[in-house]
């Protein structure tokens, strides 16, 4: 029976993070600057993930100030031809160190961007079995700054401010089999659109989600 565990978020984490809150409002980011993944640590104006736990509370995170590393990444230049880029961006494991989540390495992850859009719904037809498990978003995924395209309801002007996610995996036989077992099979869970923005437009992560039958 797969467990989550989400860990108590102290009285230091509550302060920091209303420090980070406060800072949003002074200095270089009241006038927008910010420098999101350019840094040492991440700046985003839109720096919230919310994750869905086993009993449906949401529990937010904000990334700001966790620390940015270069990894590798895919764009993909045709439907059967891809390019290997570097990307700056902020590993899954450390958003889950500080979101407090821990699930069993086998547990399911989806997520429901900002749009709307469902890949376990959708595509998958609700086989959780098909999804990137909890062990490989750890190890592999991290969340950087792109542009999500026109197909984006708030674009052009989340171009640029918007969170998405990569792999460091480049080479297909490091690809698991139930995630399509080739680099250009991953696609599809190279979610984009992830970040809050405000109430009624955010990305929703699911850890072990729950389908109907």
């Amino acid at each position: 029976m797969k467990t989550i565990t989400i860990l108590s978020i102290s009285i230091l984490s509550v302060l920091f993070l209303a420090a980070c809150d406060d800072g949003k409002k002074a200095g270089n980011n009241a006038q927008g600057e910010w420098t999101f993944m350019t840094g040492d640590q991440a700046d985003c104006e839109f720096d919230i993930l919310t994750f869905a736990t086993a009993d449906g509370t949401p529990v937010e995170v904000s990334i700001n100030g966790l620390p940015v590393v270069e990894l590798p990444g895919i764009n993909k230049l045709t439907v059967d031809t891809f390019e290997v880029v570097t990307r700056r961006g902020v590993r899954m494991s450390e958003i889950f160190a500080r979101a407090g989540i821990e699930a069993d390495d086998d547990a399911p992850v989806n997520c429901i961007a900002r749009d709307g859009y469902d890949v376990l719904r959708g595509r998958l037809e609700s086989d959780t079995t098909r999804l990137p498990t909890f062990a490989f978003m750890r190890d592999h995924a991290y969340v950087y700054v792109g542009n999500p395209g026109d197909k984006d309801p708030l674009y052009p002007q989340m171009e640029g401010r918007s969170l998405m996610v990569d792999y460091d995996v480049t080479e297909d036989a490091s690809v698991p089999a139930n995630l399509g077992g080739t680099v250009m099979g991953m696609n599809q869970y190279r979610f984009k659109m992830v970040e809050k923005v405000d109430e009624q437009q955010r990305g929703l992560f699911e850890i072990d989600p729950a389908v109907g039958k």
